[in-house]
């Protein structure tokens, strides 16, 4: 190779590798200062129907999400009571990609008709106590999804001991708790609703930390993002789906230990978390209506309604085994991502940072093999 080409041939090397390294560099710095998405990241980036307990509830005529809900039987999913509306047609399961109207139609498989549905009885709107319901549908949702178990009391004294022992504010807390649904998210600092799961770890926030409740504490679970300096909350579209929590003593069964401990109920404005960033300690966390004292009246209902005298929502029914433990494989920072996702295959992602690597390895290789000729 002549001397004169081989420079050149270096020169270009050397500033496609500056553009890359400025380009990625620029982009760490971001995901640590500012958040892609209130709901953090798509469930898909780690694997295929990470979360196969998550649904959502759509009106007759499109797949626009209204509300999330949780599969906890095979007939029976909750939500929020303020959820609980007569436009609520239809259940979407077992899917993580929910198209919009106009676009490719989803399968008729992944769709329920909602049979009935009922709020419980003591449901305060005024202050969002009890805010849950109870949601049948015309067949089984365990063809194409999982149910989750609700915490017992006793579990939920364990996960209020770890929250006041591990949340602290002005520095990162451990992420013990998981947040899901296709509500509002933040990108490109707008607010818009997305095709794709999100998923947002977070941090048990414990009951004397949490101010500014319209209710008292033992109807509420507050979470708040486990990051300090970084906000993470759910938003308008995600109430009624899950907040799930891992007993630490039941991580090795095949459900891993998770629990579904709350579901999501209300909070601040996402408009107004993301205008004052700096207060992040000073604003109103996400609020879920706690599970466990709830847990007695769900099976009732349900015991009663399908005639089941032996029905019990302290066991897996079912015996679900999970995939994958979300609380290993999910990140606690926003990523930049590609995502290709089906409901048949797996789903896979390749970072724009490693793509632009991939091209100066390519143009490296493409110069040293025509020298070469």
């Amino acid at each position: 190779m002549p001397l004169l080409y081989l420079k050149r041939t270096m020169r270009h090397l050397l500033l496609l590798v500056v553009i890359a390294t400025g380009y990625i560099s620029q982009h760490a710095n971001a995901a640590q200062a500012i958040p892609k998405a209130i709901n953090s990241n798509p469930a898909s980036l780690y694997a295929p129907l990470l979360l196969p307990w998550q649904a959502a509830l759509t009106s007759s005529n499109t797949t626009d999400v209204y509300c999330g809900a949780v599969i906890i039987s095979d007939h029976w999913l909750i939500t929020a009571a303020h959820c609980n509306n007569n436009y609520i047609h239809h259940v979407i399961a077992g899917v993580s990609s929910i198209p919009k109207w106009g676009s490719q139609p989803l399968s008729e498989r992944y769709k329920f008709n909602i049979t009935h549905r009922v709020s419980h009885p003591n449901y305060d709107e005024t202050v969002f106590a009890n805010d849950i319901a109870l949601i049948r549908v015309d067949r089984s949702l365990l063809t194409v999804a999982k149910p989750i178990l609700i915490t017992s009391l006793s579990e939920q004294q364990t996960a209020d001991n770890i929250f006041a022992n591990q949340w602290v504010t002005h520095q990162n807390s451990q992420a013990n708790l998981i947040a899901s649904g296709w509500g509002k998210t933040n990108v490109a600092s707008t607010l818009s609703y997305p095709t794709q799961l999100q998923l947002i770890t977070l941090a048990g926030v414990p009951d004397d930390h949490c101010r500014g409740l319209r209710t008292d504490n033992a109807h509420i679970i507050c979470a708040d993002s486990n990051i300090d300096g970084l906000i993470k909350d759910v938003c308008s579209g995600d109430s009624g789906g899950p907040l799930i929590w891992q007993d630490p003593q039941k991580k090795a069964d095949n459900d891993f230990g998770l629990r579904v401990i709350g579901i999501t109920s209300n909070g601040a404005q996402c408009q107004d978390r993301l205008n004052d960033p700096t207060h992040q300690y000073q604003q109103l966390p996400g609020q879920y209506t706690q599970l466990a004292p709830l847990r007695a009246w769900l099976e009732s209902y349900i015991k009663q309604y399908d005639q089941l005298t032996d029905f019990s929502l302290s066991i897996h029914n079912f015996a679900p085994n999970y995939n994958q433990d979300p609380f290993i494989v999910a990140n606690d920072y926003p990523q930049d991502y590609q995502l290709v996702e089906t409901h048949s295959s797996s789903a896979g992602r390749i970072p724009l940072s490693t793509l632009t690597i991939l091209i100066v390895i390519a143009l490296f290789r493409k110069r040293i093999d025509y020298g070469n000729k």
